[in-house]
């Protein structure tokens, strides 16, 4: 019977040269890294690259678009800025409409490989907070820029050369009161991609009739100095 062992060691990984021996990777509960996203996912979470934003205050929902029959891509309800230089993998956005009486519903999720934030949004940024939850610790803080939510009309400049994450849509009739919670996810099988700033990750939650009035959480995995695959 053959045994394969290896051994942890809280260094940044580096990138090995072809053809070259590298030790084989385990985190702390013994089990292997791989590639899998899971697997890639758990091990941003350890390192602090993994980041978590939400609605200021939860249970107390707001205003995520201007009422709107279409998707206008210079008015998102949710946005950030992936700065140059630095390398974001976004994981997860969900949103969770209170009132659903629309006829349609969209909800799309987008980047542009520009920063196309001009102007409004919320009075104060929305607050990201590392995944690692450890208090009383020096956490890695976000790198991110201009994270805003709709409180107030966003205004983006052109979007440029998208790549569409994330579309889905809802048909319904005017008194329709299905629930209505839109998810992008890479963990379940939603496309994932390397986001290298300057560029813009946008997310619209539009309804026909009315403008929707919702919670949300998104994350996403800041990987800053590491090099793409």
């Amino acid at each position: 019977m053959s045994e394969l062992t290896g051994y942890v060691r809280q260094v940044n990984p580096g990138v090995a040269s072809d053809e070259d021996e590298s030790p084989i990777r385990q985190n702390r509960e013994y089990s292997l890294q791989v590639n899998s996203r899971e697997g890639m996912v758990d091990k941003w979470t350890r390192e602090g690259r993994v980041f978590i934003a939400q609605n200021p205050v939860t249970g107390q929902p707001e205003t995520m678009s201007a009422a709107g029959t279409a998707i206008t891509l210079t008015a998102p309800s949710l946005r950030f800025t992936v700065p140059a230089g630095h390398v974001v993998v976004p994981i997860s956005v969900q949103v969770t409409s209170i009132q659903v009486n629309a006829k349609k519903a969209v909800f799309c999720v987008l980047v542009s490989d520009t920063d196309t934030y001009t102007s409004g949004g919320d009075a104060v940024l929305m607050t990201a907070r590392n995944a690692l939850i450890q208090s009383n610790a020096a956490l890695r803080g976000s790198s991110i820029t201009k994270l805003h939510y709709c409180d107030t009309a966003l205004v983006e400049a052109a979007v440029t050369r998208t790549r569409t994450l994330k579309f889905l849509k809802k048909m319904g009739t005017a008194t329709d009161e299905t629930s209505w919670n839109p998810e992008y996810n890479i963990l379940k099988g939603d496309p994932m991609v390397y986001i290298v700033g300057p560029a813009s990750f946008l997310v619209f939650d539009v309804q026909e009739t009315t403008a929707d009035e919702a919670e949300w959480t998104m994350c996403w995995a800041e990987l800053s100095g590491a090099t793409v695959p």
